[in-house]
């Protein structure tokens, strides 16, 4: 009997640094970030162009469908089926990298002479509101394609009230250079691109008529 007590503790030893030697071998998740990083393409000159108004717009951050709200890439596989890839993610949440990359856009665009945040104390006339209803990749369709839909409203704050000055739905595609993230990234990138350069032309529109 005293032998078996000895016995006993080395093989509970062994057994608890096999276990410490297996949990040091874990392999670590290999997750990968994006950014879209939606871009304008600056004048060939390099010249500030002057405002086509003097007016300051206010730029609030966009809103998100539940189902695309996450950092995660979102696929569409088959109809009404659907998944997340939990290792290929967006850098920060669409809604905060959209919204800082609108801003970035409209201020280049120079259609309003000042472009801010909530956060900024400047008086505005205009707003612009956004919604994002589709940021996802399309893998039921042959070719598999990027989807983006967004809405966006301006307001204006008038004497008489606020009104609004227009409010339009844009939904661009971009077909995928093969299956994988990275050729996602590019083309929601693409298709984002679309989006903002058909806002930019319709606010454009808009303040050439006021």
């Amino acid at each position: 009997m005293r032998r078996i007590v000895p016995l006993t503790l080395s093989i509970l030893c062994l057994a608890l640094a096999c276990a410490a030697c297996v949990k040091l071998q874990r392999q670590p998740l290999d997750k990968h970030y994006y950014a879209l990083e939606v871009s304008r393409s600056a004048s060939a000159s390099g010249v500030a162009t002057p405002a086509l108004t003097p007016e300051t717009l206010l730029v609030r951050r966009l809103e998100v469908a539940p189902r695309d709200a996450g950092r995660e890439l979102v696929y569409r596989t088959a109809p009404s089926a659907w998944t997340a890839d939990f290792y290929n993610q967006l850098f920060v949440t669409p809604a905060d990298m959209l919204t800082q990359d609108l801003r970035a856009w409209l201020s280049s665009a120079r259609v309003f002479a000042n472009v801010v945040e909530p956060a900024s104390l400047a008086p505005t006339r205009y707003s612009l509101e956004g919604n994002v209803s589709s940021l996802h990749g399309d893998f039921a369709v042959n070719p598999p394609q990027a989807v983006v839909e967004m809405q966006f409203l301006l307001l204006e704050d008038a004497p008489e009230g606020r009104r609004i000055v227009f409010t339009r739905q844009y939904r661009r595609t971009a077909s995928l250079a093969a299956r994988t993230p990275q050729a996602l990234v590019e083309a929601l990138r693409q298709a984002v691109t679309g989006v903002y350069a058909g806002l930019e032309a319709d606010l454009r529109a808009a303040m050439t008529k006021r």
